[in-house]
């Protein structure tokens, strides 16, 4: 299935502007969390549940693994108050201590998770001719999987927008100034069949030393938001308002999904769609030759 990510904006429009994330009774049905923000002090979503943080690590525990970067704990603007609906708004949000890898996984690297029995094979034809080019056309379930072979795990989109934009709120993960083909790969800057190799601006690198989290590929998060049902939200039901006392809401439709987090923005791009506060939507079985990933880790 090949969609341009440039026009998943408008297919998912009543995602992008449903108040679903942010109101409380639908929190309750869906788990007690859904950002790190929800969570009281001292603790940190997961699996949408909140659990407590794991103390910091310190010394060697800190030292990334080869390939990775180490993001310190703390807390940062996630978000942003102007641009898309699902952007807004801006809010303090926080991490713990974490390791994320520095490039987008390739072809290669798959392809071991694969050769190994570990990984499904990719949903469209790759270039096996191109070195480094990151391995795309799989779903969330298969980034999952080959994180897990590597002993890692995805990202969560806080972990991911933090790693992207630092402490100081920047628009693009090298700061303020517009994209160019010397800092992202974006729509102009390749040809349209697929991404390029990873990793070949490193004036596009952000504040951590991260590459390529604007364009080249949008990547997979592991954080997850439940599915919106117009018939069962509750403000569309109380016409924005508190739906009357006792209201019994009908029951999740049989084929509803939760829909997944993905970031970066791709080669099909616009410019502008390259902020690190850009979010999509996507259900964990989609792929596109525009959608990979990277894989984080936790210090032990």
């Amino acid at each position: 299935m090949r969609v341009s990510p440039r026009w998943l904006l408008l297919l998912l429009a009543p995602l992008a502007c449903s108040p679903r994330e942010d109101d409380a009774r639908l929190r309750q049905d869906w788990g007690e969390c859904v950002r790190n923000t929800d969570c009281a002090s001292g603790r940190i979503c997961r699996s949408r549940k909140c659990v407590a943080l794991p103390p910091s690590p310190t010394g060697a525990a800190l030292v990334p693994p080869e390939g990775m970067v180490h993001v310190p704990a703390g807390e940062f603007l996630m978000g942003a108050n102007r641009g898309l609906p699902l952007e807004r708004p801006q809010v303090n949000s926080r991490t713990q201590d974490f390791f994320i890898d520095v490039r987008e996984v390739t072809l290669e690297a798959w392809l071991a998770c694969q050769q190994g029995g570990h990984c499904p094979a990719p949903l469209c034809d790759q270039d096996p001719a191109t070195p480094g080019r990151p391995v795309t056309c799989v779903t969330r379930p298969g980034a999952a999987a080959y994180c897990a072979f590597v002993h890692k795990r995805l990202p969560t989109e806080e972990e991911w927008e933090k790693a992207a934009r630092g402490t100081d709120a920047r628009t693009f993960p090298w700061g303020e100034e517009s994209p160019t083909c010397e800092r992202a790969v974006h729509e102009g800057c390749t040809r349209r069949d697929g991404p390029e190799p990873t990793g070949l601006r490193p004036s596009g690198a952000g504040p951590f030393g991260t590459l390529d989290q604007a364009g080249n590929v949008w990547e997979w998060t592991g954080s997850s938001r439940p599915p919106w049902n117009k018939e069962r939200d509750p403000r569309q039901l109380g016409a924005s308002h508190a739906p009357p006392p006792g209201l019994e809401l009908p029951p999740s439709k049989p084929g509803d999904k939760p829909h997944y987090i993905v970031r970066g923005g791709s080669y099909l791009d616009p410019p502008l769609s390259l902020r690190t506060s850009n979010r999509l939507l996507l259900v964990e079985d989609f792929h596109s030759r525009a959608l990979g990933f990277r894989c984080a880790a936790d210090p032990r």
